[in-house]
């Protein structure tokens, strides 16, 4: 009896040796709450320092994920020791409203207009709905910004195909990382693959490989080469 209680206790620490994910899968849930809840803390004192209120619950919902997606970016650069700061008063802004527009000043009119609409289409195409003006202002950033990294990757794709952004299309990176199925992974051609690969990426950060399997969606083309999708024309340059 003893030793085949050995025999189990043994394999369990193989399969666990064998397979990371595994150990993960046991270990993530009760992190990921620590780590919520951390966040949660954090978001409360940092509103506290910079003194910043929001006036709406889904507005103030969709600043704690920018946060919280922030907190990761940063935990990230400290541990490639790229930067020893924390969060400042930017913490909970998107990208878009940080870097207002740097590098794509030209036709950034147009560029607003035709995303402004496009939103509108996308939220009828996925059925999306907010709790709020703010939130949904808040989630038009992050669909903004989101809609430059496909504009960089359909330029990388060289006209070969087209990418439009997805039902992830208003998430932090942090929310798809959260939210997107595995199983959507390797849906899309290698020419994805390697556009990301071969493309520096939106303000000079790369494209991240999630891009091509989380956010962004392969685009049906018309004989005339635009999008057979209306509303989507991710294709545009700018």
């Amino acid at each position: 009896m003893r030793g085949s209680t050995d025999a189990l206790v043994a394999a369990a620490l193989l399969m666990l040796l064998v397979s990371p994910a595994l150990l993960m899968l046991l270990l993530s849930p009760a992190a990921s709450d620590m780590y919520e809840q951390e966040t949660r803390r954090m978001f409360v004192k940092w509103k506290a320092k910079y003194k910043i209120t929001y006036k709406y619950t889904g507005e103030e919902e969709c600043r704690y994920a920018l946060f919280k997606n922030a907190r990761r970016i940063v935990a990230r650069y400290k541990g490639a020791r790229v930067t020893t700061t924390g969060l400042n008063g930017l913490g909970a802004h998107a990208s878009e409203e940080v870097l207002q527009g740097e590098g794509v000043q030209i036709g950034e009119g147009s560029y607003e207009e035709e995303t402004r609409r496009m939103f509108v289409g996308w939220k009828a195409k996925y059925k999306k709905t907010y709790r709020d003006v703010g939130e949904e202002e808040c989630r038009y950033m992050l669909f903004k910004g989101n809609r430059r990294v496909v504009v960089d990757l359909n330029a990388a794709a060289a006209g070969k195909t087209a990418y439009g952004l997805n039902q992830f299309g208003d998430l932090t990176k942090e929310e798809v990382r959260e939210s997107c199925d595995g199983e959507m992974e390797g849906k899309l051609s290698a020419l994805c693959q390697a556009a990301v690969a071969g493309y520096a990426g939106v303000h000079l950060r790369p494209i991240r490989s999630q891009v091509c399997w989380c956010i962004t969606s392969e685009l049906k083309q018309t004989k005339s080469g635009g999008s057979a999708i209306p509303g989507d024309e991710a294709h545009m340059q700018i």
